[in-house]
């Protein structure tokens, strides 16, 4: 008898979930039933005038990009054609230069980043040039995200949480993403030099990865890790047993405006704007996610189609660098497959369920992308041979390379931020009510500021200090060591966020807890932040 009443119990609290997760969704994706009639129907919206405004510009600067390279005469596609750019870089360190940082062991070339000035043409200004120019980038658009979500929290802004309208505060890091893109350009080809001189270039690549790994863990809610799965969708006890509760997810689904948009602004200026097509598709990437943040709180940045292109375009990006800077398609020699068929798996198997359609379709469709992703992997790895010059040999560790990692890490961030939530709450069980609700004074509000961008100092240096002790060490090796370091610290930098933008109510937010274990912990529903039901105190969401 007191299984069943269990069973019954677990049933109507999956009911709940369901509920609780379709109108989160609502809130969180293109649906516009909410809006005024005249705001959907009448004239162009202006989010979708500043999407096109900056979609316009970032093609407009590849195209001055690409011409005025042409126009100096550069040709660098990759240090395996270095004869064409021999009076400007070094060649690539295929034969260790034994004393020489940076190129004297066999892992040298895998570390080497080839668009950069050779050492002795480096100097204090070029570097402290292209350093001003990131930090200033970086501050000022963090800066934006703060003010945002300040004002909103506050109620400051008036209309509904998303809409088409915008505001000065979505204007503003458009125009300064312009502008700093424009500056970029100029002071390539004035002092050339990116942050490549200074910082490891696993540094660039872990915080793409990073990202990637993040958004996986941001969608979670609607789509799970597998074929939409485990979500509140899922009645079975099994998907109930294994489904992570949400409030780390919901962390990174407020917070998450910050993390990209350092992953961002950190890998554009890593790189020198040149005329290669690997450069522009990863210029064009990173412009896609400052554009998407500066339309915070726009129905374009809930566009369900727009964040799959912005979450999958590595693969068109990654597969073209590296059959770019790849080397000669001799046995074992490219690399692109890792990339395309790796990223493909992610795709197939985890970023297309986003979309509605999937829940009003019969469940074993889900598998068909996935099948057919794998059709085709047979078939090019019969004509992609390994270094001995045998087939299908490289097949099941390559593609399986890139999203194990990521499910991986997807799993590592959502534990981290999940004993840092429980150690919070354990922080704040003693304290009362009013010491729970009371609001930061400023002085203390600077401080978790000023740890937040501690925090990805310390980062840096690190990147920094990987690059001037010459670790020897493969790229891919250290590239997967500061992918974990910068996920551990960035959920550390949002408990720095969370103390300031937790809105303090008198008031329990409507909704309902969205799995048992969040109500045990003390999570709700879509706001990620602790409800404390005894006291009838909670806090209320501002996610971006």
């Amino acid at each position: 008898m007191e299984s069943n009443e269990t069973e019954t119990s677990m049933a109507d609290e999956d009911s709940k979930i369901a509920t609780s997760t379709d109108n989160a969704s609502n809130d969180d994706n293109e649906n516009y039933e909410k809006l005024p009639k005249e705001q959907v129907s009448e004239g162009i919206r202006q989010d979708v005038i500043m999407w096109m405004a900056g979609m316009f510009f970032i093609i407009a600067l590849l195209g001055t990009m690409f011409g005025l390279g042409h126009l100096r005469g550069w040709n660098a596609q990759s240090g395996y054609s270095h004869n064409s750019s021999a009076d400007r870089f070094l060649p690539e360190p295929f034969e260790p230069e034994p004393g020489v940082p940076g190129r004297s062991d066999r892992d040298a070339n895998t570390r080497w980043y080839y668009w950069q000035l050779p050492p002795g043409e480096a100097n204090a200004l070029t570097r402290l040039f292209v350093w001003m120019c990131y930090i200033g980038h970086q501050l000022t658009i963090w800066a934006t995200i703060f003010y945002a979500q300040k004002k909103k929290i506050n109620g400051e802004i008036p209309g509904p949480k998303y809409s088409s309208q915008i505001f000065t505060f979505q204007s503003m890091p458009l125009l300064l993403n312009i502008f700093f893109h424009i500056m970029h350009l100029t002071q390539t080809h004035i002092t050339y030099d990116a942050l490549a001189q200074d910082v490891s270039e696993a540094s660039s690549q872990g915080a793409v990865i990073m990202l990637l790994v993040l958004v996986l863990l941001m969608e979670y809610r609607d789509r799970g890790l597998a074929f939409k799965w485990p979500t509140a969708d899922n009645k079975d006890k099994v998907s109930r047993k294994l489904r992570l509760s949400q409030g780390p997810v919901n962390m990174v689904r407020k917070y998450h405006g910050y993390a990209f948009a350092w992953g961002a602004i950190y890998t554009f200026w890593y790189h020198p704007m040149e005329n290669t097509w690997g450069h522009a598709l990863g210029f064009l990437h990173t412009w896609m996610i400052m554009l998407q943040g500066s339309l915070m709180y726009t129905n374009v940045h809930l566009n369900r189609l727009w964040r799959l292109i912005l979450e999958a375009w590595v693969v068109i990006h990654g597969s073209i660098v590296a059959s770019q800077t790849g080397g000669p398609d001799l046995n074992g020699t490219f690399l692109w497959p890792m990339f395309c068929f790796g990223f493909l798996w992610m795709f197939t198997m985890t970023q297309i369920f986003g979309f509605s359609f999937w829940k009003k379709i019969p469940w074993w469709l889900r598998f068909f992308p996935f099948l057919v992703y794998l059709g085709i992997c047979v078939w090019c790895y019969s004509w992609i041979p390994d270094k001995n010059g045998n087939y299908y040999i490289r097949l099941p560790q390559e593609i399986i390379r890139i999203p194990g990692l990521e499910y991986a890490s997807v799993l590592y961030a959502w534990l981290l931020l999940w004993i840092f939530q429980r150690v919070e709450k354990k922080i704040n069980t003693n304290k009362s009510d009013e010491e729970r609700n009371k609001p930061l004074s400023a002085a203390y509000e600077t401080l978790y500021i000023l740890g937040f961008m501690l925090v990805y100092v310390i980062m840096i240096v690190l990147s920094y200090l990987l690059q001037q002790l010459d670790a020897k060490q493969s790229l891919f090796t250290l590239m997967i060591v500061l992918m974990f370091v910068f996920i551990f610290f960035t959920c550390v930098s949002f408990m720095f966020l969370d103390p300031i933008f937790k809105r303090r109510s008198s008031k329990v937010v409507p909704g309902k807890i969205t799995d048992k274990r969040d109500k045990a912990n003390g999570y709700g529903a879509v706001g990620g932040d602790e409800i404390h039901a005894k006291s009838n105190k909670g806090y209320e969401d501002t996610d971006m």
